[in-house]
Order: C-alpha cells, then structure tokens, then sequence
C-alpha cells in the first residue's frame, strides 16, 4: 500500500493517470496474497471494516472517472477519499 501511495501522489500532482493503474495494482496486491485476511479479532470492527470498503470503492470510483475525464477536481477527489480509506484501515489494523 506503501507504493500505491508513492504512486498516486505523482500522479495526482503531475496529471498522470497511468500511474493511478499501476498504483491500483500495488493497492489490491495484498488481498490475493491474503495480506488483509480477517482473523478473529477483527470481527468485533466489522463496521469499521465495512466502512474502509465502501470508502475505498468510493475513492476508485473516482479514480475510474479521472481516468475518463481528466477534470482536475475529481483526482483531488480520488486523493483525499483514498487517503480517508487508509486512515480507516490503519485504524482497523491497529
């Protein structure tokens, strides 16, 4: 996640939206790998879970749309909702 990151701070502010997919790629690595299984001890969060998914699928549904239209609001959008799902997920992890 720590790449994805270094990736779409670049991308946001330089305008370049192929490294937003390579980001993307880096971001959803750990769920095959199985980085970000739910264990036992998780379950008691499961709606702070449910809120990081919905905010992270909110954050790429404005990356989609940026990758079509390349309006400058909605990679600012992309940023800071993707940002807030990181802070989520660092609360679920703590």
């Amino acid at each position: 996640m720590a790449i994805a990151g270094l990736l779409f701070m670049p991308a946001v502010i330089f305008d370049t939206r192929l490294l937003v997919i390579v980001g993307a790629f880096f971001d959803w690595l750990p769920l095959p790998t199985g980085w970000m299984k739910i264990e036992g001890g998780a379950r008691k969060n499961r709606k702070m879970i449910i809120a990081h998914a919905a905010v992270t699928l909110v954050a790429y549904a404005f990356a989609v749309l940026w990758l079509i239209n390349p309006a400058v609001a909605l990679k600012f959008l992309f940023i800071e909702t993707w940002w807030t799902a990181v802070m989520l997920g660092a609360f679920i992890s703590w």
